[in-house]
């Protein structure tokens, strides 16, 4: 599996894998397509802590994915931590492993820049759930609350 940064030609395929993953029970939010924009614009933007990558087949070079990255300073774990915000599979190809490659990519890759990574699953999220756990992803048993600042709204511009 190849794991590229977003170019500027990756709106359209990152907007199409954004919906499937929006629509394919992984989180609790409807997709928003202005959203999805705006997320691009700030990676292509190279903020400066939040990156987004493609997932491709190296047999077919095929696009099979994508993962927004983010970072934050914790004091708790005494540096900076990785975020993975959203891990998307197209469905044709799960279970090859695919999730597996990337997270050790993930490790290696930002392993002399950060002291953990975080990601977030819904609790229904039998499959998701087992894989982390497996590759070394421990539950800290903190339960995440939001208060938004703006209501979210699916059709913000």
């Amino acid at each position: 599996m190849i794991v590229r940064y977003f170019d500027k030609d990756d709106l359209d395929l990152f907007k199409e894998m954004c919906r499937a993953f929006y629509s394919g029970g992984a989180t609790a939010r409807e997709y928003d397509e202005a959203l999805t924009k705006k997320t691009f614009e700030r990676v292509m933007d190279h903020h400066e802590n939040l990156w987004g990558v493609i997932l491709i087949d190296n047999d077919v070079q095929m696009p099979i994915g994508y993962a927004l990255i983010s970072s934050y300073w914790c004091n708790e774990d005494g540096g900076d931590v990785i975020i993975l915000d959203e891990l998307y599979i197209n469905p044709i190809n799960r279970n090859k492993g695919y999730a597996t490659t990337f997270l050790s990519w993930l490790e290696s890759e930002f392993s002399d820049k950060a002291v953990a990574i975080t990601l977030q699953v819904l609790t229904t999220n039998e499959v998701a759930r087992k894989l982390y756990s497996k590759i070394g992803f421990l539950s800290e048993g903190f339960e995440q609350m939001i208060k938004e600042l703006r209501p979210y709204n699916n059709n913000t511009k």
